[in-house]
């Protein structure tokens, strides 16, 4: 996804902050859970600045939701690389699949009664 004047002007590429915001890599490739501020501060800007290059990166919280791509489970690959993994690598596989994910229409009433359900199923049983 392409950059923008914000984006130069701080030097931050889409790659680099999909990679701190939503993996939590950290500058020397660990992992950490890093807020908006957090990684605002990594980068040297406002929290603002990140939120609005997260939207102009398409990989803001609507794109997410509404994404095939499961983020909770690239969180978690992350999260537990095993020793020797470089996570920056791996994360180049995750982005890919993010990217190339496609975007769908959510319908929240039958997830919901699909949930609700399961519920029933799981802790009627008690």
């Amino acid at each position: 996804m392409g950059g923008s004047r914000l984006a130069e002007r701080y030097g931050i590429d889409a790659f680099g902050l999909f990679c701190a915001y939503h993996l939590g890599i950290t500058e020397d490739g660990g992992y950490r859970f890093q807020n908006v501020h957090q990684v605002a501060r990594r980068f040297g800007a406002s929290a603002a600045v990140i939120r609005q290059l997260l939207a102009d990166f398409r990989m803001d919280a609507d794109v997410i939701v509404h994404s095939d791509f499961d983020m909770a489970d690239a969180q978690v690959d992350v999260m537990m690389a095993p020793q020797g993994v470089s996570r920056l690598e791996l994360a180049r596989e995750i982005y890919r699949r993010f990217r190339s994910a496609p975007l769908r229409r959510r319908d929240w009433r039958a997830e919901l009664e699909r949930d609700a359900r399961e519920n029933e199923k799981v802790f009627s049983r008690r």
